[in-house]
């Protein structure tokens, strides 16, 4: 018999392929254990897919400037797909890929530094090749893929790459860093394009004007699925009637891919036929045919108009930032706050046909344009508000972006807040011009005088010199307004869906608040709401929380945050994170307050408190199904957190006070994200001075070990023997000179004998006595079972919460049966 050692390298001799006999070339496609790919010889040393397709390298993207790369090998311009070390580029000397003996393939730089490294546990790594398919992947002695790159796209999808739920490619700027643009799976499982920066976080791919079935997508479909096939189909399973999106030169045989390109558009490509000189991609599809749709594409300020051609443009008394770069849009000429100078010296500049889509601090539905003049006027941060003068619906907005111009059947006017010293009077407003035939392109860099209008009179609030002829005057022009809008509205309705249909069109009708309803809150919208910090609800480690009510009617909790450190765009930048993580099972984040020295959250109102109110006083009894619930939830909640959601978040103070009940008694947990938020120093893996709450917090704390998930573990094991015996765990130590820990050690090991013994009458006389034992035998030594190993003083024996919704749902489904 052969030994295990002869097993293992007969294994590792059969998994990886050679090519000939003797002396010949190892094949191309493949890099094996203790290999390298040096960076002096990035031209020739690379690897090729079998069928000559791709070829993956040290790749020079800037003069002494290299990414280790896939591309596609026969297009002229070598178009990547995939780059390890996107923004952070390695030096033209010294540079390495090399595939260790440990199996961890590692890109150094030229000081030995580690760029980007593959995972360091993986499993008896053999080599590494390169698929037809544009996969880099690492294969273990039985031939196994055990990693591959495309579990981790930059901005490109290749046809059979799968979008999971979890993936998501973002955009590259002409600077090869990632940009701000993002194509993923919303919070509502909608396949969608976002852009995403530390201030602004919206969707704009499906149109955000118009609701989900509108844009024919399947809300809050449980499954997150996507896929390019190689017909050119996209499929995904928010898609109603499960209807792909196809490409104009639909068919197999093609060469394609989807790529979110830097300016924000997700464009499929094909590769045509012919020589290598020839050969070139075109677009069989692109998602959004109104660049002006795009969030972003002009920067802060910037106003996107059409002449046809999509044109960037500042507004009057408003410079471009940065000649050349648009994204960073553009800056007043002069500070246009003018906090405490009065009405008298600021002016309102009026954009017809123009409004800068989000940042609305509120909604004021059939006011006078007056009154919304006022409302903008009297806040400091009210940067400027649009109005639609047919229902008088007035947005106050606190930041100007997204900025486009365009005719719509609604009169929608934007106002911009300027101080009075700034002379508008000759300046040209940025309007659309859709009947120029001038050939269609991206014109961002100037602003054709053909394509805007002088400044009509700037609007000021000085009655005193306005002549009594004006008024008359403007009572005819208002008639004649109001005939003018009839017939135009009349046509539209008429005519919209001809329109619509056409590709000239640039009207965009409707107007919504973003998609994840998460936005910034003024402090004094936060005092409206709660009575000025009336209603206190309770005080936790991270501060005082209080019910209010919005505008909206909508029952809130606004939590006042005491021990933030973080400066207000690290601030913002970890909240706009925490944000995009939702849940049934955890309480939904509507928006933040950080206004000077205020920084607070708005969070879900939860009607039945904490389960800690609940289930230690005798207000209400939990039942033993309602009990199993929680202990379901609150651990789906968790591998949610832990492995599921876009960002990996340690709650780190899990306990009974920061699990709510809602309505049905459903669990959602509170405080999650709290970790990095209030400046607990470390990253999610090493969070070393998290505080947490004595009789929750794993052992490792005290011994000063890293953070990691397995702490909530910990916690959650004390929160399941807590829910089956209806007592604090603190209880038992109560008198007791000995640490939490050693008590609750002893007390696990008790428990483990028991139930391993055949004795069944402990388990009636552990569960809650206020049950009169009315409970599941099963699913309590279950859930008793799995506190053990929650409990366990090895972190790495503890199980993932994960394996314990499994376990949790096993039970739950035999004794339905």
């Amino acid at each position: 018999m052969a030994t295990p050692f002869f097993s293992t390298l007969l294994l590792s001799l059969i998994a990886i392929p050679t090519i000939g006999a003797g002396g010949t070339a190892p094949r191309s496609d493949i890099l094996a254990l203790k290999s390298s790919l040096a960076v002096e010889e990035y031209e020739t040393s690379i690897l090729r897919s079998q069928d000559g397709t791709f070829s993956c390298g040290l790749h020079s993207i800037y003069t002494g400037a290299f990414t280790f790369s896939i591309w596609y090998s026969d297009s002229l311009n070598k178009t990547v797909i995939w780059s390890a070390n996107r923004g952070r580029p390695v030096s033209s000397r010294r540079s390495v890929v090399t595939l260790r003996k440990d199996g961890v393939m590692v890109l150094t730089d030229y000081d030995a530094a580690v760029v980007w490294q593959t995972e360091a546990d993986l499993p008896n790594v053999q080599y590494a090749q390169l698929l037809d398919t544009g996969n880099l992947v690492l294969k273990n002695t039985s031939g196994a893929v055990v990693w591959q790159s495309f579990d981790s796209p930059t901005d490109t999808f290749l046809p059979t790459q799968q979008i999971s739920s979890t993936a998501k490619i973002v955009s590259s700027t002409q600077l090869h860093v990632p940009g701000h643009y993002t194509f993923r799976f919303s919070d509502q499982s909608i396949l969608s394009l976002m852009y995403d920066d530390t201030n602004v976080s919206d969707i704009y791919w499906p149109d955000p004007d118009y609701q989900y079935y509108e844009n024919n997508r399947n809300l809050y479909n449980s499954t997150r699925m996507g896929s390019l096939d190689n017909s050119g189909e996209i499929f995904a399973s928010d898609f109603a009637w499960h209807r792909p999106l196809a490409a104009s030169d639909k068919g197999y045989g093609i060469k394609r891919r989807l790529t979110l390109d830097y300016d924000g558009n997700l464009r499929l490509y094909s590769l045509s036929n012919g020589s290598d000189s020839n050969r070139k991609w075109t677009v069989s599809w692109l998602a959004v045919s109104q660049p002006c749709m795009i969030h972003g594409l002009c920067g802060p300020y910037g106003i996107c108009h059409y002449s046809p051609a999509p044109t960037c443009s500042c507004p009057p008394g408003y410079a471009m930032m940065n000649p050349g770069n648009w994204t960073q849009g553009c800056k007043p000429i002069v500070d246009t706050i003018g906090c405490g100078d009065g009405e008298h010296n600021m002016k309102f500049l009026r954009l017809p046909d123009t409004d800068f889509w989000g940042s609305d601090q509120q909604r004021i539905n059939q006011v006078s344009w007056q009154h919304c003049r006022n409302v903008c006027l009297s806040d400091c941060t009210c940067k400027g508000f649009q109005y639609q003068e047919g229902n008088g619906t007035c947005y106050p907005k606190n930041f100007l972006f997204n900025g486009r111009s365009f005719p719509t059947p609604t009169v929608r006017t934007m106002y911009i807040k300027l101080p009075a010293s700034v002379n508008v009077t000759n300046s040209l407003v940025p309007q659309s011009n859709v009947l120029n035939k001038e050939k269609h392109h991206l014109q961002c860099d100037r602003v054709s005088k053909t394509t805007r209008e002088p400044v009509p009179d700037v609007v000021r609030e000085d009655s005193k010199d306005e002549p009594k002829w004006f008024y008359f005057y403007g009572f005819i022009a208002a008639f004649f307004f109001i005939e003018v809008f009839f017939f135009t509205f009349a046509w539209f309705f008429v005519l919209r869906r001809e329109f619509r249909s056409s590709q000239q069109l640039v009207a965009e009708e409707g107007y919504r608040v973003m998609t994840s309803h998460f936005r910034m809150y003024s402090y004094r919208e936060l005092a409206k709401a709660t009575e000025k910090f009336k209603h206190e609800l309770g005080w936790g480690g991270s501060g005082i929380s209080y019910k209010g009510t919005l505008d909206d009617a909508r029952e809130v909790v606004v939590k006042r945050l005491d021990n933030v450190t973080r400066n207000k765009a690290e601030f913002q930048d970890e909240l706009h994170v925490i944000a995009r993580i939702n849940h049934m099972n955890l309480t939904r984040i509507w928006g933040f307050c950080s206004d000077r020295s205020h920084r607070m959250l708005v969070l879900e109102y939860v009607e039945n408190g904490s389960l800690a109110n609940v289930l230690f006083s005798n207000k209400m009894l939990l039942e033993w199904n309602m009990r199993f619930n929680i202990a379901l939830g609150v651990a789906k909640g968790l591998a949610y957190l832990h492995h599921e959601c876009l960002e990996w978040v340690i709650h780190c103070n899990l306990k009974p006070e920061n699990i709510l009940l809602d309505q049905d008694l459903e669990p959602k947990i509170t405080d999650f994200g709290f970790a990095k938020l209030l400046s607990r120093s470390g990253s999610n893996q090493n969070v070393s001075r998290a505080r947490g709450t004595l009789g929750y917090i794993a052992p490792e704390w005290v011994t000063g070990l890293p953070i990691t998930a397995k702490v909530d573990v910990y916690s959650y094991g004390v929160v399941l023997l807590e829910l089956v015996s209806g007592t604090r765990i603190l209880d038992f130590v109560v008198g007791l000179e000995e640490d939490v820990h050693v008590v609750l050690k002893k007390f696990v090991k008790m428990l483990s004998y028991r139930l391993d013994g055949e004795e069944p009458l402990w388990l009636a006389e552990f569960v809650d006595f206020r049950l009169d034992g009315d409970f599941n035998y099963l699913q309590a030594k279950e859930l008793i079972k799995i506190a053990v190993s929650c409990l366990t003083e090895d972190r790495k024996r503890r199980p993932t919460m994960e394996s314990v919704v499994e376990s949790l749902l096993s039970v739950e489904l035999a004794d339905e049966n």
